[in-house]
């Protein structure tokens, strides 16, 4: 009996080999595919050489450590002189040997810096000195040795206990003792641990692999067929039920890439893109430290049944450090269709000798099948509202559909080219509106922000370049220019694999504006532009590693309407002479001057009493705006709403409540910018209808309104 226990033992460890070494197999295969694939038909035309072969292991090493606090510089040294130069060779050899052979030294560091934080939050910390920490780390070097290392996980624990503290204080929160923190501080780099372990193949390969697509750009990724399923869960079956928020992870925090529109969330208005979360709980359970879990552990915690309530504790994603947190419930629902569609309002505004004015907002959240008619159907119905101008707001579009872009595009104009794509083989197809009819002729602004991407940038560089409308908003839009293909790697045919191997997202061509330049990197700069704490910060396309530079190519043949350009030097003198008087904007330039010196200083303090002092100051300041706002004189003005259904059905318009502006922090301070700010409360809205006016009046339209700012 005992030999047949033996003999059974050593075949299932021997089936357990034989299996892994298949996996490995089929993942050398997979490796090979995407390295030929990518070095093909990616729009960059690169081969996978040592150039490429450098950035991918510099890549890989970030994706395990982004923050360079697990491996040792000695480490990172040894790892570039064996891979540097040959992971292209090995990778087109169908080998993914390296991948493994990295993550086991990273596991080895993790357990290392498990073991030192283990000791280290059993010991007693005091926060008098004026010592400093850096938390984004990951343009340092690693630390050189052990010893450095253990300089810098003391300071990190330092830091995290502080952050703890301070919450607790601004929250208004007993404090809890030290000890309660740092065990939960370490349980944390335990799971973390735990959770790395866990990680199978398939796992570590797509880590190792997306590192590969990413030296051609930041938007090309290998995904495994876990991974793959999950994005059409995000992507395509929007019924799911929960908070309707697309999640990413960068450096252990599970982080909002965007909100859906017409979401739980976005309804909310309390979450916004970057913000990340940190503890997760159902209803009143208490909260579920989520920091360095899983993504598809932390999102499954987040899903669940309809009506039932999740509360996410978050960082905002405009705090200088992890002590400024919150609490948001959130009702789970299903995504509805109808909150994503187009929708329109009306602002009416006295005049000041007498009479009213009434500009016209449509605001699209992304582009839909057929959205350019719903945009048509609410422009008709707001035209016999009699407006005045019209404002299209596409400051949180992230894009969509390219030829509904190239179609509402064409609302505003006769005809002619709208966008130029250039492919991998520098092919240029012009797609143009071929409908002469004009939906919408009078003035016009399109409002833009960093959040503005893709379709949206195209829209609103289509009608820069006509001198259709007027471009106002943030300094320029996100800066997205290119387009992405997905591709099942098992119906590639020249991959030759039979089971399902995940999918590639890589990058095939890149848009180009009607003038011949282009979106990509810079974005749509705005005509006028409204102070942002967003310019101010790491947001668009310019900051993400290998993004395609800006290039240019034969501009189409289109007749300008030049009607913007011999009034931009006014509009802009009236708007920057409004915006010195308005106290909103004051509060924004307080907001850009702090973030301002903590970009050029990203260090934080370790003394208590300092960050303590700093963190009354900012909480004396937030409550003193909120009430500021709140004893502000009614302005006079009407806002009503338009739906999809009123447009077509001639339903009467709903008046909503006008009130004061809630106390909100516009663009900046303890909030980022509500996802759909009601206008009374949207100071950069505010002063883009101000500025509208002011071009309507140029133009020869109505008179001015009256624009007086809040003082």
């Amino acid at each position: 009996m005992r030999k047949f226990v033996t003999l059974f033992v050593a075949l299932s460890f021997s089936w357990q080999t034989f299996a892994a070494d298949l996996d490995l197999i089929q993942s050398g295969k997979i490796a090979q595919a995407v390295g030929r694939i990518l070095q093909q038909v990616h729009y960059r035309q690169t081969p996978l050489d040592d150039t490429v072969s450098e950035l991918f292991l510099q890549n890989y090493l970030d994706a395990l450590d982004f923050n360079h606090l697990i491996f040792l510089q000695t480490d990172v040294d040894a790892l570039r002189v064996k891979y540097a130069k040959n992971l292209d060779d090995l990778t087109l050899a169908g080998t993914v040997a390296p991948a493994h052979e990295i993550f086991a030294l990273y596991l080895k560091r993790l357990g290392e810096r498990q073991q030192l934080t283990d000791q280290l939050c059993k010991e007693k910390y005091t926060f008098t000195t004026d010592e400093s920490f850096i938390p984004s780390r990951q343009k340092l070097p690693w630390p050189k040795d052990a010893t450095e290392a253990e300089t810098l996980w003391r300071q990190r624990i330092k830091f995290e206990l502080l952050a703890d503290r301070l919450s607790k204080q601004i929250n208004g929160k007993p404090a809890a003792q030290d000890e309660e923190t740092l065990k939960v501080i370490g349980r944390r780099y335990s799971r973390l641990l735990k959770t790395m372990k866990e990680y199978d193949n398939s796992e570590i390969v797509e880590i190792y692999l997306t590192a590969m697509t990413r030296t051609y750009d930041p938007h090309s990724d290998y995904m495994s067929p876990a991974e793959a399923t999950n994005f059409d869960i995000n992507n395509i079956k929007l019924s799911l039920i929960g908070i309707g928020a697309v999640l990413t992870q960068e450096d252990g925090y599970t982080k909002i890439q965007r909100l859906m529109p017409g979401g739980p969330a976005a309804r909310s208005k309390k979450l916004q893109a970057n913000d990340r979360i940190v503890a997760v709980a159902q209803g009143e359970a208490e909260p579920v430290d989520v920091l360095d879990m899983k993504l598809g552990k932390v999102v499954d915690m987040i899903r669940g049944k309809k009506n039932t309530e999740v509360r996410l504790t978050i960082i905002p994603g405009n705090s200088p450090d992890a002590s400024t947190k919150k609490v948001i419930s959130i009702i789970r629902d299903e995504v509805k269709l109808a909150d994503q569609l187009a929708k329109a309002r009306i602002i009416e505004h006295p005049k000041p000798g007498g009479g009213v004015e009434r500009l016209g907002v449509v605001n699209l959240p992304g582009f839909y099948e057929n959205c350019s008619e719903d945009v048509e159907t609410l422009i008709t119905r707001l035209k016999k509202e009699k407006i005045d101008g019209l404002v299209l707001d596409l400051r949180r579009n992230g894009g969509g559909i390219l030829p509904e872009a190239v179609e509402l595009a064409g609302l505003f104009i006769k005809e002619g080219p709208i966008v130029q794509v250039k492919d991998s083989r520098r092919r240029t197809q012009i797609l143009s509106d071929e409908n002469s009819k004009i939906t919408y002729d009078g003035p016009l602004i399109v409002a833009v922000g960093h959040m503005s991407a893709s379709a949206s940038e195209i829209v609103a560089a289509a009608l820069q370049d006509y001198g259709r409308a007027l471009i106002v908003g943030e300094g320029s839009t996100h800066g997205k220019g290119t387009v992405q293909q997905l591709i099942p790697l098992n119906q590639t045919i020249a991959a030759g694999l039979g089971q399902d191997s995940g999918k590639l997202k890589f990058t095939i061509s890149k848009f180009y504006r009607a003038n011949g330049g282009t979106t990509q990197h810079g974005g749509v700069a705005s005509d006028v532009k409204l102070p942002s704490v967003l310019d101010y910060l790491d947001l668009g396309e310019a900051k993400l590693p290998r993004a395609l530079p800006a290039d240019s190519i034969t501009p189409a043949r289109y007749e300008s309407l030049n009607r913007v350009k011999p009034h931009l030097a006014e509009l802009n003198r009236l708007s920057t002479q409004r915006l010195s008087a308005d106290r909103d904007y004051e509060y924004i330039r307080q907001d850009i001057d702090r973030v301002k010196k903590q970009q050029e200083d990203k260090s934080v303090s370790l003394n208590e009493a300092k960050r303590r002092q700093e963190a009354a100051t900012q909480k004396a300041q937030i409550e003193a705006r909120k009430k500021e706002r709140v004893a502000r004189p009614a302005n006079g003005e009407k806002i009503y709403e338009l739906t999809l259904d009123a447009a077509k059905t001639g339903k009467p318009l709903a008046l909503v409540a006008a009130a004061r502006p809630e106390p909100t922090e516009p663009n900046g301070g303890d909030d980022f910018e509500p996802a759909e700010p009601d206008p009374a409360a949207d100071a950069p809205l505010r002063e883009t209808l101000r500025i509208l006016s002011d071009y309507g009046r140029l133009l020869g339209g109505t008179p001015q309104i009256g624009s007086t700012p809040a003082k």
